[in-house]
């Protein structure tokens, strides 16, 4: 059953949207109603769009976070308890709302997961959560029962979009 919810989120042409850059970047998703808690955005720092999207600013910060991640490997990524990114100051569009979202890197995102990239949904996703915590980013709930703003609510049993 899971396996038939584990979709790509493939707009027209070939993923999400990224403002002021050509081209997209393809995620997936297993709950398409929660993109509407979407708030961020983030790829994981070996991404190929990370220079694309990464502004003039942004440049030196980025290029020594992705070092410092590739000196790690992907269990400590994994295991690692406290969230760390780097905001590249690129954005793409959310496709059910329109809203810009701030792209960040971050090595909680596996390249070899997935895509390598996240519609961070932090009221519904506990990675998300701690990283939006860190960083002073936005939680929205979409799917109601918890209280997002004290902890990620996830019991996809009980609650009510």
């Amino acid at each position: 059953m899971q396996k038939k919810l584990d979709r790509p989120l493939d707009r027209r042409r070939g993923g999400l949207p990224l403002d002021g850059v050509n081209g997209n970047v393809r995620i997936f998703t297993t709950r398409p109603d929660t993109l509407f808690g979407a708030t961020y955005m983030v790829l994981s720092p070996e991404h190929p769009l990370v220079d694309a999207v990464t502004k003039s600013g942004r440049r030196a910060a980025v290029g020594a976070y992705r070092e410092a991640a590739a000196r790690k490997s992907d269990l400590a990524r994994q295991e690692e308890k406290a969230k760390t990114g780097e905001f590249t100051a690129g954005t793409a569009i959310n496709p059910v709302n329109g809203e810009k979202l701030p792209i960040w890197i971050a090595d909680y995102v596996l390249m070899g997961y997935g895509t390598g990239a996240i519609m961070a949904v932090p009221g519904h996703d506990e990675r998300d959560w701690d990283f939006a915590r860190a960083f002073g980013l936005p939680i929205r709930e979409v799917v109601s029962g918890g209280e997002v703003e004290k902890a990620a609510f996830v019991d996809n049993e009980n609650g009510r979009v």
